[in-house]
């Protein structure tokens, strides 16, 4: 059975806190609403991994793919154990670089000089036994090892080498291989960026002949699972200033690329872009990243295929197709080594394989996004939800709301899976869900409770609102209440007052007040006097309609009528106010208002709930008119009207004005303003002023511009009263402009942009 709104106020009340709270959790507990993301985001990447079969979205650059040579256990057991000699790296890489690669990255710090060059063993030997010896002389005229494998790297041309943030005290600087562009206006791109104060690097001698030079930082979440990493890091640099320096997979793409800039955009202030980091370019790679510069990786799971093992490339059991065109990320997944990590797909994965997982995506174009704007998506679906159950909750049973509490968290969970299926993009479905059924619970526990009091409720609620006559009707027919309405033909009216926000900035409460029923008392005289009805007031604005309850027959012309009364009505308020400014002893802002009018069929009668409704109108002429108002600050006039308003009161003093086609409408209107009643309709002057202007707009919509605007000087300006001078100014641009930047394909159709 339906229930009032009045007796369910205090169920309302405690669901809307209850909501409230709720809303506030999700708001100051992040980590506990990133916990629940995680677990969410997690399953649909395990029930949908990304597709490592997915095409490359720019085969035409040749890149084939990548492949992990993985220095792992077997390896070690031929090779020795690790870190090897440098002349067995610069054997690996010389190996790799004849497979023609089209980058070689290390997912390894070389971060001290090689101990087993020659020199450091007779340094050794010296120490120990002095400089006599002969060899110690041979020895030190040997290759340094670290001189080879920077030869070596040099010579392959297309090597990345690495370094890591540290949270050791090491005074070192990564050597930078590629520029950063910064394609925003402002700031930095370093201000939004995870920073480290210190880095593990490889050392210069190889770094310096490298091709590119990138971190492998990664950052786990609290439960240690790697779900992004910082594709830039900002870091020290030169001179002690703060520098940008890209991840390793981000320099083996530029490098595997031949490119030598990464374009990456960054903005202060929230826009339609974004905050923080917006943009991340590299060649015609797009790459989706958060305000902090991470990237989401998008995983696909361990596959053995990536991997390639070490010694087999130093032993020349690899397939040169095996290497040929592909990124080889060189990393290690030996126990021993520590480089490994955790993933929502595997407990324990090799760190370079994250980074592989990163440069597929890439190539694939397969990403994960979770922009900022998802936060306010979640907010805004949870808050829905939970307003409508509240709302829903008073007049349907249990059952109902159970039904509609399933298909929210179906819609919710359905939405939230699809657009990740889809699109990659990483929205919420948990804490949406949990809200509808907490809602939900205490909705039914509330309802139970209230269920034995319906027939007093309707009578206590419905008694404010209606006669006592009546009352006994609907309590006998209850259905007497249900909404109803007919269509009929209304002209319509909207107002506004022009720059009325900061206009009431200024003023007192009271004299604010005191001020709009000095306004809004006469404007509402007015369209009483011409039979018309009050719709509603919204703060400034007035909603008004005539032909409705009752016939009107002439309704356009009187509400022409109305429009000119309000202008004219306008200066006495003026004054009004001008005098308490005054006594008041503040500054006078005079109001000016902008009306819209329009006629057409609407929807009119009672709208509302069940409970609470009020007459009104709904349909596309009130959305006209609405849309006229607010024109009427783009063409500098104070009344707009539509085509079917001005054809049935052509007798007053009307111009067209424009072929508009406004917004949330696809066909054009012709518009009309008014300046007179019919008595300065019929005068020369206006008759004069009427065939220039249909002259000048002929020319116009004939897309003769010059002709157009030569009518306009000449002869519109000169007979125009006052107030259409900034009308004119603003065609005279808008033609100035089309002589300049000749419009394609005209119909004389202007589309408005805003409201």
């Amino acid at each position: 059975m339906g229930r009032s709104l009045k007796g369910r106020f205090w169920d309302i009340l405690v669901l809307l806190a209850l909501l409230a709270g709720l809303v506030a959790m999700h708001q100051s507990n992040k980590p506990l609403v990133k916990r629940l993301n995680f677990i969410a985001f997690d399953y649909y990447n395990r029930i949908f991994p990304r597709d490592t079969n997915a095409p490359r979205i720019m085969p035409e650059n040749g890149i084939d793919g990548v492949v992990i040579v993985d220095i792992d256990e077997a390896s070690l057991q031929h090779k020795g154990q690790f870190p090897w000699p440098r002349v067995i790296v610069a054997d690996l890489v010389d190996k790799l670089a004849e497979m023609q690669p089209k980058s070689i990255a290390f997912d390894i710090v070389f971060a001290e000089e090689d101990w087993t060059s020659p020199g450091k063993i007779a340094e050794l030997i010296e120490g120990r036994q002095g400089s006599g010896d002969l060899n110690l002389s041979v020895l030190r005229n040997l290759p340094d090892h670290d001189d080879i494998l920077a030869e070596t790297i040099r010579k392959a041309g297309n090597v990345v080498t690495s370094f890591v943030g540290s949270e050791q005290q090491i005074p070192s600087i990564p050597v930078k291989t590629v520029r950063l562009f910064n394609a925003g206006v402002s700031p930095a791109p370093e201000d939004f960026l995870f920073a480290t104060g210190n880095f593990a690097t490889t050392i210069d001698r190889l770094a310096s002949a490298a091709a590119g030079n990138g971190s492998f930082t990664l950052r786990p979440e609290s439960d240690g699972v790697i779900r992004r990493m910082p594709m830039l890091i900002a870091g020290p640099g030169k001179d002690g200033m703060v520098d940008v320096y890209p991840s390793l997979p981000l320099e083996a793409l530029r490098v595997a690329l031949g490119r030598r800039v990464v374009t990456v955009t960054s903005s202060k202030e929230p826009s339609s872009e974004g905050y923080g980091i917006t943009d991340l370019k590299l060649g015609d790679y797009h790459i989706p990243i958060d305000q902090n510069g991470h990237i989401l990786v998008y995983y696909s799971g361990h596959h053995p295929e990536r991997y390639i093992p070490a010694w087999e490339v130093l032993d020349g059991k690899v397939a040169p197709e095996k290497i040929k065109n592909k990124i080889v990320m060189i990393g290690t997944s030996a126990e021993g080594l520590k480089d490994m990590r955790s993933s929502p797909l595997d407990k324990i994965v090799p760190g370079v394989e994250i980074h592989a997982e990163i440069l597929e995506q890439i190539l694939a174009g397969q990403h994960l996004e979770r922009s900022e704007y998802f936060d306010l998506t979640e907010l805004v679906t949870m808050i829905g939800a939970g307003l409508l159950m509240i709302l829903l909750a008073p007049f349907v049973g249990t059952a109902a709301l159970a039904s509609l509490g399933f298909l929210i968290l179906t819609g919710v969970s359905g939405a939230s899976l699809y657009m990740y299926q889809q699109s990659g993009m990483l929205i919420d479905p948990v804490y949406p869900a949990i809200v509808t059924l907490t809602m939900f619970m205490a909705a039914a526990i509330l309802s139970n409770l209230r269920t034995e009091h319906e027939k007093r409720f309707y009578r206590e609620a419905f008694g404010h609102y209606i006669s006592e006559e009546l009352m006994k009707e609907v309590l006998a027919s209850p259905e007497k209440l249900a909404l109803g309405g007919e269509e009929r033909e209304l002209s319509v009216m909207f107002t506004d007052v022009r720059n009325f926000t900061s206009i009431a900035e200024t003023m007192p409460p009271d004299a604010l007040i005191k001020m709009m029923n000095d306004f809004l008392t006469p404007m509402t005289s007015a369209i009483m006097a011409q039979r018309g009805t009050i719709d509603k007031y919204m703060g400034d604005a007035i909603m008004a309609f005539w032909n409705a309850p009752v016939d009107v027959a002439d309704h356009p012309r009187r509400a022409c009528l109305v429009a000119l009364e309000m202008l004219g009505q306008l200066d006495g308020v003026n004054e009004q106010i001008k005098k308490d400014a005054k006594k008041q002893k503040r500054d006078f802002r005079r109001l000016d208002m902008g009306i819209g009018l329009s006629t057409g069929l609407c929807s009119v009668g009672n709208m509302g709930s069940k409970q609470r409704f009020a007459y009104s109108a709904i349909g596309d002429s009130v959305n006209l008119a609405a849309r006229l108002e607010g024109q009427t600050k783009t063409y500098k006039l104070p009344i707009l009207l539509g085509a079917q308003t001005a054809e049935a009161a052509d007798d007053l003093a009307l111009l067209e004005i424009d072929l508009l086609t406004v917004k949330g409408r696809t066909e054009p209107e012709r518009i009309f303003t008014l300046l007179g009643d019919a008595d300065y309709a019929a005068t020369p002057k206006f008759q004069s002023l009427k065939k220039a202007h249909d002259d000048m707009l002929k020319q116009y919509r004939a897309g003769a511009f010059k002709k157009a605007r030569d009518i306009l000087k000449d002869k519109c300006v000169s007979k125009a009263p006052k107030h259409l001078a900034e009308f004119y100014a603003m065609y005279l641009e808008r033609i100035e402009n089309y002589i300049k930047n000749p419009p394609q394909n005209w119909t004389g159709v202007y589309v408005a942009t805003g409201k």
